[in-house]
Formats: C-alpha cells, sequence, structure tokens
C-alpha cells in the first residue's frame, strides 16, 4: 500500500504498511490491567450509538443498539446527524452490587499491589482529596458496577486481538507515525484508586522520521528523529525524546517501548511509579496564596513542591505485566486510517458514555482526530507544532544548512581578504605621503579635515574589515568542528520537566496507617473536644489541628522544623496582638528587633573588612 490522504509528500513507492510496522511499538502494561489495545470493529460489535438530548435535557435516544454497529454504520449515523451529540456505550448496563462482589471474586482476576498515595502529600492535600472524593456523588461519574460490565463485554467479544490504529502524515520536513490505541475502559479510579474512570481511552505514540536518501527499499531510507509518548502532565518539549535518550529502550533496534499506565494508560519511557498531583481549578487562588505565605513564613521552602498541596495519585506504568508488540509472543494487529477514513471523518462523537461531568475527567474521550468540542486536535493536524518541533529542522536540513553556510562563509573571507589587502595597500601608500608633507600641510594629527585625519579613517576601515573576518573565522571553524566531531547536545537539553519515577515505597507502616486515619483522628478529637465543651470552638479546632500536625511531624521526622514553624507564628501572632492592644510596647519590641537585625548585620560587615 502507497500514498495516503495525510502523506503526500512521501514517494509513490513507499509501502507505508511496511514503514509502520517497522516501527511499531512494544506497549508493556503493569500487572493487574484489564484491558489492551483492540479493534474499532471489535469495540463497536459490543457498542451502540446514542443520541444525547438537546441542551443537556432529557433523554438520550437511541439511534444504534448493541451488535447492530460498525464502523460503516458509525460514519452512516455521523452523517445523518452532523450538529447532534452522539455517544456509544460500551456496557448496556452498570452491574448491581451482588454481580459486581461476585465479579470481584472470579479467580481470574489478575492480582494488583499498590502504594500509599496519601503518604505522598500532607494534610492540606487530604483535606482536599477527601472533598473531590465526596464530590464524586454530586457528579456524573461511572459507577465502578460500570467498569466490571465494561471488563464482562470485553471479554465476551472473543479472544484478545491487540491492534493499533496508524496514521502516517508528513509535516515540517518529518514523516510522521502516529500508532493510536483504542481501550475499551479508562478504569484508573476503580481499579488503581487514580483520578477518573470512563468508557474508552484513545492513547498515541509518535514517531518522527527523516529521508536519510540510503539505497534499499524505499521504506528503509528513513530513520527515527524523535519520538513522543501522551502523557498526563507534559506538553510541547517535554513530550518528545531523542532516540539516543538513555531513558529509552529499544527492541530490535526500531520497537519502541513504552510503559502504559495501569487503568489509564497514559505512556512513559521509564518504567516506574510516578505521582500526579492534581489541583482543581476552582482551588487554585487558594492554593497560590496558601504556596505564598508559605514562602515567607517558611523561606527555605520556597521553589520546593509543597507536601501539602494538591490531591495525590500514582500513575502505575511499571511494565511489569502483559507485553505487546515484536519479540513478546503477542504481535500487533495494524490498521492504517487517515482524513479520508469515513468513521475518522465524520464522527465527531464520544467513543463511549457522556456523563456530563463539569470537571471532564469522568467523561469519555473523543477519537484520534477530533476533540470533544468537535474541533480538529492538534496532534493530528499539526503533530510537528504539537511536540515543539516547528523550530527543530530535521537533522538532515541542519546539516545541509550549515554546509551551506561555511561555503557562504568561505565565500565571504575570500572577499574580505582581498578588500584587506587592497585597504592595506592603500593606507601604505596614504601613510608613505603623509610623512613627506609638513605638519602645515597634514594639519593636527588630533584630528580635522588634515591628510592624517583621512589616514586614520583609513586604519579604522581596515581594523572593521579585519574584525569581520575574524567573526567569520570563528563562526566556520566552529560549524567545522561541529560536522566533524558530530557533536550532539545532551538529549535532555530541551526539556524543561524530565519525568521519571517519582514514588517511593520506603513509607513506614505508622506513616501510611496514619495518612489514611488522620483525618478521622482529627475530626474525632474535634466532635470529642466540643461535645465535652472543653473550649471555644476555634481553641479546639486550633489544639485538634496542632496534636495532628505533631503526630504527623514526628512521623516524617520533621518534628523541629514544625516547631520552628510553629515558633515563628507564634511569634508574628504575639506581635500583632501587641499592635492591637498595646501599641507602645508594640513598637518597642519592634524597634529592640530592629536595632538587634542592623547591629548584627553591621557587625558582619565590619569583620568581612578586616
Amino acid at each position: 500500500m502507497s500514498g495516503g490522504a495525510d502523506a503526500q509528500d512521501l514517494p509513490a513507492d513507499v509501502d507505508l504498511l511496511a514503514l509502520v510496522r517497522r516501527f511499531e511499538p512494544v506497549l508493556r502494561f503493569t500487572a493487574g490491567e484489564l484491558f489492551f489495545p483492540m479493534t474499532v470493529e471489535r469495540y463497536l460489535s459490543g457498542a451502540a450509538l446514542w443520541l444525547a438530548p438537546a441542551h443537556g435535557r432529557g433523554p438520550a435516544t437511541l439511534l444504534v443498539d448493541h451488535g447492530a454497529l460498525d464502523p460503516d454504520t458509525l460514519a452512516r449515523a455521523a452523517r445523518e446527524h452532523p450538529t447532534d451529540r452522539l455517544f456509544l456505550r460500551y456496557a448496556a448496563r452498570s452491574l448491581q452490587r451482588a454481580e459486581l462482589r461476585q465479579w470481584r471474586r472470579r479467580p481470574d482476576r489478575p492480582a494488583f499491589r499498590g502504594v500509599s498515595r496519601l503518604a505522598a502529600v500532607g494534610l492540606l492535600g487530604r483535606f482536599i482529596d477527601s472533598g473531590m472524593r465526596l464530590s464524586l456523588i454530586l457528579r456524573g461519574r461511572v459507577p465502578g458496577g460500570l467498569v466490571a460490565a465494561g471488563q464482562q463485554r470485553y471479554a465476551a467479544t472473543g479472544p484478545p486481538r491487540e491492534a493499533y490504529h496508524a496514521h502516517v502524515s508528513t509535516d515540517g520536513g518529518y514523516v510522521v507515525i502516529q500508532y493510536w490505541f483504542l481501550y475499551a475502559m479508562n478504569d484508573w479510579r476503580s481499579t488503581f484508586a487514580g483520578v477518573n474512570d470512563h468508557e474508552a481511552d484513545w492513547e498515541q505514540m509518535t514517531l518522527y522520521l527523516v529521508d536519510t536518501g540510503r539505497e534499499g527499499r524505499p521504506e528503509d531510507r528513513y530513520e527515527l528523529a524523535w519520538v513522543a509518548l501522551s502523557s498526563h502532565d507534559e506538553v510541547g518539549d517535554d513530550l518528545r525524546r531523542r532516540p539516543d535518550d538513555p531513558d529509552l529502550t529499544w527492541v530490535e533496534g526500531t520497537h519502541l517501548v513504552g510503559n502504559a499506565g495501569a487503568g489509564s494508560h497514559s505512556g512513559a519511557y521509564l518504567p516506574g511509579d510516578y505521582l500526579v498531583r492534581v489541583q482543581p481549578p476552582a482551588l487554585a487562588r487558594f492554593i497560590a496564596g496558601y504556596t505564598a505565605v508559605r514562602s515567607v513564613l517558611f523561606p527555605w521552602t520556597r521553589g520546593r513542591p509543597s507536601l501539602g498541596v494538591g490531591i495525590p495519585y500514582v500513575d502505575y506504568r511499571r511494565g511489569d505485566g502483559v507485553q505487546v508488540g515484536p519479540g513478546t509472543g503477542r504481535e500487533w494487529t495494524p490498521i492504517l486510517i487517515d482524513s479520508r477514513t469515513p468513521w475518522v471523518r465524520d464522527y465527531r462523537g464520544l467513543w463511549g458514555l457522556d456523563t456530563d461531568d463539569p470537571f471532564g475527567g469522568e467523561r469519555a474521550p473523543a477519537g484520534p482526530r477530533y476533540e470533544r468540542s468537535g474541533a480538529i486536535r492538534q496532534s493530528w493536524a499539526d503533530p510537528v507544532g504539537w511536540a515543539g518541533l516547528d523550530r527543530v529542522p530535521p537533522e538532515a536540513d541542519v546539516v545541509a544548512a550549515r554546509t551551506a553556510r561555511v561555503a557562504e562563509l568561505d565565500q565571504l573571507i575570500d572577499g574580505l581578504d582581498e578588500q584587506i589587502a587592497d585597504g592595506q595597500q592603500e593606507l601604505r601608500r596614504a601613510s608613505a605621503g603623509v610623512e613627506a608633507l609638513p605638519p602645515t600641510v597634514t594639519g593636527s594629527r588630533r584630528g580635522g579635515d588634515g591628510a592624517a585625519a583621512q589616514l586614520a579613517e583609513r586604519e579604522v576601515s581596515v581594523a572593521v574589515l579585519r574584525a569581520q573576518r575574524r567573526a567569520a573565522v570563528n563562526e566556520r571553524d566552529q560549524l567545522r568542528q561541529v560536522d566533524d566531531a558530530r557533536v550532539r547536545p545532551d538529549p535532555h537539553a530541551h526539556l524543561r520537566h524530565r519525568a521519571v519515577p517519582d514514588v517511593t515505597t520506603s513509607a513506614g507502616v505508622l506513616l501510611r496507617f496514619w495518612t489514611g486515619a488522620s483525618l478521622s483522628i482529627l475530626l474525632l478529637l474535634l466532635g470529642v473536644g466540643l461535645l465535652l465543651d472543653l473550649g471555644p470552638v476555634l481553641w479546639v479546632t486550633v489544639i485538634a489541628v496542632l496534636v495532628v500536625m505533631a503526630v504527623e511531624a514526628v512521623l516524617r521526622g520533621r518534628l523541629l522544623v514544625f516547631l520552628l514553624g510553629l515558633g515563628i507564628i507564634a511569634a508574628i501572632w504575639y506581635v500583632v496582638w501587641l499592635l492591637l492592644t498595646n501599641l507602645r510596647v508594640a513598637v518597642g519590641v519592634l524597634a529592640v528587633a530592629a536595632a538587634v537585625a542592623l547591629g548584627v548585620a553591621n557587625l558582619r560587615g565590619l569583620l568581612d573588612r578586616r
């Protein structure tokens, strides 16, 4: 198969399928994963198509029932409803509690062991986490029973046949291959205590190739220049890596290994557990204010991530489970798609249940080409800009540009040599004439319109030419040195944030227990204090919080830091109290403190001068 709607710049003799298979990836999953990449045909065979109510009011309308849907039917229905909100539903219903308990007890369920995510954050982060978990009751979330129902339907559609949908395009001098993976469910929250659940999941891996002009099969002329994995926290430059990056693992030289997140299916180059901190938009100002106050009260914390802010979730990308791809024994089923593929082109709806979740995390995704809004994805239409490659030309183009620049500099240097030689001869003739003339003719040697001033101008002109030549020679030599040594920048030089596994399993048993029970203990202390009437509500609350914070500081080995911070806060509160109740004493305390600080600074300055 050659050519393609989105790869018009490729030579006609390039076999797209052979090119795609030459670089197809290896995906490694976490032990306990329930869903693996499937074909669109298999997914649609178990799904139904629904028409969402206008303006979000009223019941949805069934357009195509389970068992009657395929890619052509989906595309045809999308053309018949070009402006309507459509969504697919994979599971017909959610399992009830008894059914869900039975499903969880099945003997073939894969085992999974997680880590304590709450141990990674402080008390404030756990407060926010509890509030967000309570908010799930009010949101259109996908219940855990729907994940179970989806897994049952996924298992009932036949034996696994892992597939990717490959999109080949040309953009900015690169040949771009996108491997799109369709999963029946994103069960990150229900199965792995993550952020969200939703029906269906589309993830991708993108490779950027360049034409080397080598002899052989047409598709063998291309080699890898960059790779990019879709991930939760990375955008732009941080998405992509060079093939020589030590974080990357390769099978047979051309098959990149990606570690898929458990339930989330997001990609990682390095296997391990990754901490994801989610900050709800509604709390953004509060969190910014908290961080600013913390940096003022505790200057040593500036620039450090806060243990107390953000909801912690762990994305398990361990790569210790099922493996799919070359050399694993589970081969891919490749499917080529482009902008003319009917279901890709025509269906702009959601690939799963539309929960109308206001946060977006519990809603099903759109397909490879479209966002949920119906707009075309940047990663589909502009893959080079999506990965920050608009300003990074292919290396072959860079070498050609350097070669052309060296030739240009050689010509410039030759021309400057001629101008310098001519200027030098002219300067020497003029200098000989000036020396032979009396001072009354040459004029003042300090300036003016005399011959000496004209001679000085010629000297400046020659000096300027020599400076231009030195700069040109320096640039040419640097370019030649780069080409000779094949010097490349550090593979991580373009990264603002290098994603690495950052969840440790070293938290002790007591700390893991405490982070799970601390909020309940805090509320218990508060409730008991109020019921026993131990004091005003404010004081009871403050004492309960201080007790919980002190225990946490001990378990984290930060008791001295906690006591120091408590002392600073107490001092500030005391000064504020004095200002409000006894202005004369407060001003006196401030004056003494200022005098001590000024005296220490002056004494240090005197000692430094000795």
